[in-house]
C-alpha cells in the first residue's frame, strides 16, 4: 500500500473519529468520512493491549495484505480500522472476510 494512500496526521484521525461512521465486525471496528482528495485512504490503530510492539506491526502488516489485495482506492474516503479483543492473529481468513464485509458496507470494494 503507497504513503499517499495512508492516514497518518494525528489531527486527521481525531477528525475521523470525531466525525465518521462506526461500522463494526467481531476482530474490526471501521470509521470512515469522505474527503475530497479523489482517492481513499487508510489508517490503522492497534491498541497496546494487543500485544507488544512485535505484535502489533504483525497485525498492521496482515491488515495492510487484505487492503492491498481487496480495496479499491478510487473512491474518495478515509478510513481507520481498529483492531478489537477478538482479534486473533493465527485467523486471517476470519480477518479478511470480516474486513471485506466491512468495506462493501462503505461502498470500497
Amino acid at each position: 500500500m503507497k504513503v499517499k494512500y495512508r492516514v497518518k496526521d494525528r489531527q486527521e484521525f481525531q477528525n475521523i473519529y470525531k466525525n465518521g461512521t462506526l461500522l463494526k465486525s467481531d476482530t474490526i471496528s471501521l470509521r470512515y468520512l469522505p474527503n475530497n482528495l479523489g482517492y481513499a485512504r487508510v489508517g490503522i490503530s492497534v491498541p497496546t493491549k494487543s500485544g507488544n510492539a512485535v505484535i502489533r506491526n504483525k497485525i498492521k502488516r496482515q491488515i495492510r495484505a487484505i487492503l492491498a489485495h481487496d480495496m479499491n482506492f478510487v473512491q474518495p474516503v478515509d478510513i481507520i480500522l481498529v483492531v478489537r479483543k477478538s482479534y486473533m492473529i493465527e485467523d486471517f481468513v476470519k480477518t479478511e472476510s470480516d474486513i471485506k464485509e466491512l468495506l462493501k458496507k462503505v461502498g470500497n470494494i
